[in-house]
């Protein structure tokens, strides 16, 4: 398959009144939002013969929500996170003053044996689905370029500059947008950054900094004025290093699918969602290789499921965490061993043992505290008084108190 061919599956398609719409979601709001759009065939062309009649519920399978979550207690920013989503209204003006207002979704639903569905209010119809009979145009975007930017601002700002793509001179692209309507768009509050110093800093500056870093669109941006007062902003994106203006061979290297007997049964939709949640082909052909060595070493009985889970997961991170905790431990338990055998040959006949053996009392917080006394001396390689006279109160030697207390965690606690 071709690079048009991928760019055109991993692309979105927005109607430019929701470009330029007030959408108040932050970044991992954004992303789903993202997701879901991709997953929409919209009519955006009178030669159109394939597209969506109606909105589909968008899935994300439970290793997918995972992934865009994160793992641990993600199932409780979950829930948070579609109330919110749930409550966001999105805001439309059009030329005469006039707007609407329409909630994003309509329904979310969460389990943990199917995932995450996701349907789209039909108020958004007109915006991302009835494209071409609404007139009023769509903006495209690559999805790699702006899924994986950290600020809601950035994906903001990339989607308005995008929208003049049409304007475009010299590869770079011209825009300049008011304050007032820059703060709709993003939807900053008439309390939030009101001096322009913090507004450029944290609106502008870092967001713009993270697309430059992050896609291969360059941004810059100078201030205008109405006397003394900054009224406005002229932004400038530089196209030229798009991956489309490279050679064929780095296309074929960087964008193209692999070949279907190389994806081991995951379908071109899976690839494109995968590659999409790893932000690159090369990161999805890393996890990819590395899972399909565990193939070799598993008895796996459906290859696909388990290849699209351990991508979409990262076994390859997941196991090198643990491989990374595994020799931490061993040199922990190395250099426990070293202090052990030193404490045992300097201070081996320094306890004078004339009572009989008292265990410590680890139920008693007192006696832990001793323990810890005792124990924290010998790390040091320095018997002082009080850890030699606790010794000795108990009868136990150093090496005695070593093998109870340091060695055998299990043991010393019983």
């Amino acid at each position: 398959m071709g690079t048009s061919e991928v760019n055109e599956k991993c692309a979105i398609y927005q109607s430019n009144p929701l470009i330029e719409a007030r959408k108040p979601l932050n970044a991992l709001e954004m992303r789903l939002f993202l997701l879901a759009v991709e997953n929409v065939n919209p009519h955006i062309s009178g030669s159109d013969k394939y597209y969506d009649k109606d909105f589909e519920e968008f899935h994300l399978t439970p290793a997918e929500v995972k992934s865009i979550f994160g793992h641990g207690e993600y199932l409780k920013r979950l829930e948070h996170v579609c109330d919110e989503m749930l409550q966001k209204i999105v805001t439309v003006r059009d030329h005469d003053g006039g707007f609407v207002k329409f909630s994003v979704f309509v329904r979310i639903k969460y389990t943990p044996k199917d995932g995450l569905y996701i349907k789209f209010n039909e108020d958004m119809r007109p915006f991302l689905l009835d494209i071409y009979e609404s007139g009023d145009g769509y903006t495209k975007i690559n999805m790699k370029q702006i899924f994986n930017l950290s600020s809601a601002y950035a994906m903001r700002l990339l989607e308005l500059m995008l929208q003049y793509r049409g304007t475009m001179q010299g590869k770079v692209i011209t825009r300049h947008i008011e304050l007032d309507k820059l703060r709709f768009f993003f939807d900053i509050k008439p309390s939030q950054y009101k001096q322009i110093g913090p507004f450029c800093k944290y609106v502008l500056d870092n967001p713009i900094r993270e697309i430059n870093e992050k896609t291969q669109y360059h941004v810059t941006y100078v201030r205008t004025k109405t006397g003394r007062k900054v009224t406005g902003f002229t932004f400038s994106m530089d196209c030229r290093h798009l991956l489309l203006n490279r050679t064929a061979e780095e296309q074929v290297t960087l964008e193209a699918l692999p070949p279907k007997k190389d994806r081991h049964g995951l379908s071109e939709k899976m690839v494109n969602r995968l590659t999409t949640l790893c932000g690159s082909n090369e990161e999805f052909l890393r996890r990819m290789d590395y899972a399909i060595e565990l193939t070799k070493t598993r008895k796996v009985k459906n290859v696909p499921a388990f290849l699209y889970k351990a991508i979409a997961e990262n076994y390859l991170q997941q196991d090198k965490d643990m491989q990374a905790a595994i020799e931490h431990e061993f040199q922990a338990k190395q250099e426990n061993a070293a202090w052990e055998l030193d404490a045992i040959k300097m201070f081996g006949d320094s306890i004078s043992l004339d009572v009989e053996e008292i265990p410590f009392d680890l139920s008693d917080e007192m006696e832990r505290a001793m323990v810890s006394v005792v124990k924290k001396a010998l790390e040091e390689r320095h018997l002082n008084i009080t850890a030699k006279r606790l010794l000795e109160t108990h009868g136990m030697s150093v090496a005695r108190f070593i093998a109870l207390y340091c060695q055998d965690e299990t043991h010393s606690s019983k």
